[in-house]
């Protein structure tokens, strides 16, 4: 044997014992991490197919509740607040948002509304509020909630037109019938407000007076 095959045998005997040496230390470790990244890529994909699932049937589930509203209000009611209470999002929200308008007495859904309001995300919170400002025309509370909805009216909020039109309402009702134009004819000019709002915004100004020149 040459010396250099003789050299490359106790290297290759060298390196054995090395590996041996360092897989009885840090083997079982290794093997440790390799099984737990295993078990948490499973987890996550298991997750995932399990939200996904749970999504689904709660999408289900809010869809027949509000089915059953024209035929069963109170049935329809009921499971809302189930929903509202342990659905996953934005079911949970959505089912929230949905009960308090069911409720019997137009001063019973503005309570509601205000109340789930705080617990709603910042857009959903921003529908109720303006939901219970629609609810209160008619009971004659509306000018006790012009307070709270006014930070809504800033054109980055989404539903800023709604209030505009709450808020031209309220000073239509005072006798101010400037404001109310003033605040009308600001909605035909603002082309991010929905056309519905706007066609309102046209017919007050037709009864109240000409709306000005866009």
């Amino acid at each position: 044997m040459s010396d250099s095959a003789a050299f490359h045998e106790v290297d290759e005997a060298v390196r054995q014992d090395d590996l041996k040496l360092w897989w009885k230390r840090w083997g079982t470790g290794v093997v440790a991490v390799a099984v737990l990244l295993i078990v948490a890529v499973a987890g996550l994909v298991g997750w995932r197919q399990y939200d996904a699932s749970r999504r689904g049937e709660a999408s289900a589930a809010y869809s027949q509740a509000l089915a059953k509203i024209e035929t069963d209000r109170a049935a329809a009611h009921t499971e809302l607040n189930k929903q509202a209470e342990s659905a996953p999002e934005p079911y949970r929200s959505l089912a929230a948002l949905a009960a308090a308008q069911l409720l019997d007495r137009p001063e019973e859904q503005i309570a509601a509304l205000q109340a789930v309001s705080a617990r709603l995300p910042p857009e959903l919170s921003d529908l109720a509020l303006v939901i219970a400002g629609y609810r209160s025309v008619d009971s004659g509370k509306l000018d006790g909630l012009l307070g709270q909805l006014a930070p809504l009216a800033q054109s980055d909020r989404p539903f800023h037109a709604g209030v505009i039109e709450l808020q031209a309402l309220a000073a239509a009702r005072k006798g101010d019938l400037k404001q109310a134009r003033d605040l009308w004819n600001s909605l035909l000019k603002d082309t991010g407000a929905p056309q519905g709002v706007q066609q309102r915004a046209q017919a007050m100004l037709t009864l109240h007076g000409p709306a000005e020149s866009k």
